[in-house]
């Protein structure tokens, strides 16, 4: 059976393909690369750019005792290949989603025993993938937003709630509130749901019904908790009292509505609409910021900006100058505006350039 031990490397030995055993810091204690990433050259450069001077490194010991070095080549292969499964996977629970649905819309009646399967066996096993929010970004979609949307706001509800402390059944509950939170657009007129543009504020009126119809159908379901039915009624309210249905106060909005919230309002700017193009989630999380002390709940919000950024890291990323980039650091507190590496070698801290900007993903 294999084993893992920590060994401490001075920055100028480690390479490619090694994994960081132990959060690398820098001077202010801000955290530069996190415990599990894979080392890249970009990121070792970074590593001597920051003067870091030794970093530990977890490794894996086979019974022979034979210590091995991923290559860099071996990483990408096993990055594509895992990319790819989850790509298939997903587009499997996306179809089921779809068939769902429609039978939601054709009985007026949720299919409960079908749901709880997609969310174990669907969903679930998604959120067990290492790049998770990453291959969200990377799946390719089609216009079919809704179902998307819901697999997406699933996925993102489990993997918050596990930052969050969640586990067990509750988790199980979070996911399926996730999955579940727009149940109600199957009962309204989908030439307004599928609209190919703004909606007119008689059928915005229509469309924040969905929250009171997704939840009139399952509130009286022995096999639907409370928690559920209050994930799909609430997580529209904020915390300021100006959501809906029923503007509550922030004191009065269900734990769950607030998790579904986030994860809702961050899958929805980084998606491609019928009517809206997606917003890089490099802005998503500044108006995430800017929305975290009087729409979106504080302590939540925190906890996801702070876990997601992580997967940013790595990225190639096209800049408002035309140039293509790679991120190499991203500030805890500045999260929007990280530091990236150019193709010719230059580090750009965005946060102190202000004339830069991300302007979205490179999909590679």
């Amino acid at each position: 059976m294999a084993a893992y031990t920590m060994k401490k490397y001075s920055s100028f030995d480690v390479v490619p393909g090694m994994e960081i055993g132990k959060d690398v810091l820098n001077e202010d204690g801000q955290v530069i690369l996190s415990n599990g990433v894979i080392l890249n050259e970009t990121m070792i450069e970074g590593l001597q750019f920051w003067d870091i001077s030794t970093v530990e490194i977890r490794e894996l010991v086979e019974e022979s005792e034979k210590e091995t070095t991923p290559t860099a080549a071996k990483i990408e292969r096993s990055v594509s290949s895992a990319q790819q499964q989850f790509s298939g996977s997903y587009h499997h629970t996306m179809d089921k989603v779809k068939k769902a649905f429609e039978t939601i819309r054709a009985f007026n009646e949720v299919p409960i025993v079908q749901m709880n399967e997609l969310m174990k066996d669907g969903v679930q096993p998604l959120l067990e993938s290492t790049g998770v929010v990453n291959y969200l970004h990377m799946v390719d979609r089609d216009n079919e937003y809704q179902f998307h949307h819901s697999v997406n706001v699933a996925v993102m509800c489990g993997v918050l709630g596990k930052w969050l402390g969640i586990t067990g059944a509750e988790l199980q509950e979070l996911i399926m509130a996730g999955l579940l939170h727009d149940i109600g657009n199957a009962q309204i007129d989908a030439k307004i749901i599928n609209k190919p543009g703004p909606l007119t504020p008689e059928e915005m009126k229509v469309v924040r019904t969905h929250t009171v119809l997704g939840y009139q159908m399952v509130k009286d379901r022995k096999s639907i908790s409370t928690n559920i039915a209050q994930g799909i009624l609430q997580h529209h309210e904020r915390v300021d009292g100006t959501g809906y249905p029923l503007q509550l106060p922030k004191d009065r909005i269900h734990r769950f509505a607030k998790i579904i919230a986030v994860a809702d309002t961050y899958d929805a700017m980084t998606s491609d609409r019928v009517y809206k193009a997606k917003v890089s989630p490099f802005k998503v999380v500044e108006t995430m910021l800017e929305e975290m002390y009087n729409k979106l709940d504080p302590e939540i919000c925190t906890v996801f900006l702070n876990n997601v950024r992580d997967y940013f890291v790595g990225n190639i990323v096209e800049l408002s100058d035309g140039r293509q980039a790679e991120v190499v650091y991203i500030s805890p507190i500045t999260a929007s505006r990280p530091t990236v590496r150019t193709a010719d070698g230059e580090f750009v801290d965005l946060e102190k350039n202000k004339n830069i900007s991300i302007m979205d993903l490179v999909q590679t």
